[in-house]
């Protein structure tokens, strides 16, 4: 049976990082993500960028394909697998310069989107690489912790060095993500670029302290220990000035019950996981504190255990 002539795939946001596992660990977010429809074309071969909109109004994004990050990988996509030209149209849910992983949503769903048109479409594992070429765009960087959870759903586990192999790990099912984005802009490459190469050894072994007890917490259900660990003491420190008010956000959010809080990726989103009880509390909390400065935000309340890409519309 031939593939799909069109297909129109979603791909979620996500938190990058959650804190302490920088370039190491993401996950999934319900509720927000983007949206990429791709067409078979005309005879001559190519990819054309039909549109780029968000909220119906057009994004001022390049539509040039090779600088695009939705379609930077799906140009050698088309090529390996020797499909013809596609005509594809963006849909941003995802707000820009947002830390909530929009570069890498736009790629996972064109690379998802035109596997459908194959007519044996390759496992989700084989699209990974092809996704990631977003974000060398978007980053000049290669690290999997928007892409991969993203386009697997859930947390992962994710080092660039060990590429492709993702490990989607448990997560207590009392637990929820609150998250946070103020209307504000951090560009990924300038946010990169504050950070220093070099950590003093004893900061290095506490961050990774922190890291293996947060998985292991969530490997044994274990959410005080999480709640003990979630905290990075290695790149937030570099970066919470970019955000007006992340100190007191933060400090809100844990006084409102959250087992830790932390910049998503680069910010200005910023995270929260606490248990489903507090949830509420915890979202109120951290809204009212960007208020205290004046900053308009919007919330969301997810799973992190949420599911990642998938086709959701397609034509033959």
């Amino acid at each position: 049976m031939p593939g799909a002539s069109q297909a129109t795939a979603f791909a979620p946001a996500s938190v990058g990082n959650v804190g302490v596992g920088f370039d190491l660990l993401g996950h999934a977010l319900e509720g927000v993500g983007d949206r990429v429809t791709v067409a078979r074309g005309a005879a001559d071969e190519g990819i054309r960028i039909l549109g780029i909109r968000r909220d119906g109004q057009r994004v001022d994004l390049p539509l040039q394909p090779e600088a695009n990050t939705a379609t930077r990988g799906l140009l050698r996509f088309q090529r390996d697998q020797r499909l013809p030209a596609l005509n594809v149209t963006i849909e941003k849910g995802i707000p820009l310069g947002s830390g909530m992983g929009s570069s890498a949503a736009s790629a996972v769903a064109a690379v998802v989107a035109a596997n459908a048109l194959l007519e044996v479409p390759l496992p989700r594992q084989a699209l990974l690489d092809y996704a990631l070429e977003g974000e060398r765009v978007a980053s000049a960087a290669v690290h999997a912790d928007n892409v991969a959870p993203s386009l697997f759903g859930g947390l992962v586990l994710c080092p660039t060095w060990d590429l492709p192999r993702v490990t989607r790990m448990p997560v207590p099912e009392e637990l929820c993500c609150v998250l946070i984005h103020p209307h504000l802009s951090v560009h990924t490459r300038e946010a990169r670029a504050l950070l220093t190469p070099e950590v003093p050894m004893g900061r290095l072994v506490e961050q990774a302290g922190r890291l293996a007890g947060v998985i292991t917490g969530c490997y044994t259900s274990d959410v005080s220990l999480i709640a003990a660990h979630l905290s990075d003491v290695v790149v937030e420190p570099q970066r919470a000035h970019l955000v007006t008010g992340f100190a007191d956000v933060k400090a809100a959010a844990l006084a409102a019950g959250a087992l830790g809080s932390s910049l998503s990726g680069s910010g200005p989103s910023v995270f929260a996981w606490c248990t489903r009880d507090c949830a509420s509390r915890v979202r109120d909390a951290m809204v009212d504190a960007f208020g205290t400065h004046r900053v308009l935000c919007d919330a969301w309340l997810s799973a992190i255990d949420a599911p990642g890409a998938r086709v959701v519309e397609q034509r033959t």
